[in-house]
């Protein structure tokens, strides 16, 4: 499942195509048991997945076609988010968390991708928040993340219902510049494709980005 850093539409409809026709072919009661998600009906009766991605109530649908709606208004969402919630739905293993945090580099295959994740994610949330910190535990809010213990300033949030991310800044001082990092825990693997963890990385921080941007 390798969709990280696609740019061309064609590509991220490939990637769903074949996420959705995996999917429709799963047992969606043990795709909920182990991914913490809930199987529900739809509004014509037909059997749906409901799960929390970002703070907000998503629905997965599957007559007559396979789709990714917020649930409260039913909106279509992203592309990109659409195919991370498939794949964590294909990937989840329901191990525990194990409570031992990681960075990206530690993933497999992460130090292959992590030149590409330092420019989408780490960079601009250092260059965002960096001079700053504080600004992050109220950018952070607004996505339902509770401050952490770790840097000068940190949270935790779940991102995906099996999946906390942890976004640490730490200020620099004279002789350091600021620095950033996004830590998982250890069982992110059996959750996510590597790729997939990249691209969940920028849609942090790019959504940290924007309501920093609407404190201004």
């Amino acid at each position: 499942m390798r969709i990280a850093f696609l740019t061309r539409n064609e590509d991220y409809s490939e990637a769903f195509r074949l996420a959705s026709q995996e999917l429709a072919k799963t047992n969606l009661h043990r795709i909920c048991s182990v991914s913490g998600a809930v199987c529900v009906d739809d509004a014509n009766g037909q059997p749906a997945i409901s799960l929390q991605f970002m703070n907000q109530e998503h629905l997965v649908e599957f007559k007559p076609k396979v789709e990714v709606l917020l649930q409260k208004n039913r909106e279509p969402v992203p592309i990109p988010e659409q195919i991370i919630l498939l794949h964590y739905l294909l990937t989840a293993r329901g191990d525990p968390l194990t409570k031992n945090r990681i960075t990206f580099r530690q993933v497999p295959e992460g130090p292959f991708y992590y030149s590409a994740f330092r420019k989408r994610a780490r960079d601009p949330l250092v260059k965002t928040f960096g001079a700053e910190p504080k600004r992050l535990l109220v950018c952070g809010s607004q996505l339902g993340a509770k401050p952490d213990q770790l840097g000068d300033a940190s949270i935790t949030f779940n991102a995906l219902p099996r999946v906390p991310v942890t976004v640490v800044l730490w200020a620099g001082d004279d002789e350091l510049p600021p620095e950033g990092s996004l830590l998982f825990d250890e069982s992110i693997v059996n959750y996510l494709p590597t790729e997939d963890i990249a691209v969940l990385s920028w849609i942090i921080v790019y959504r940290l980005i924007y309501f920093n941007r609407s404190l201004s």
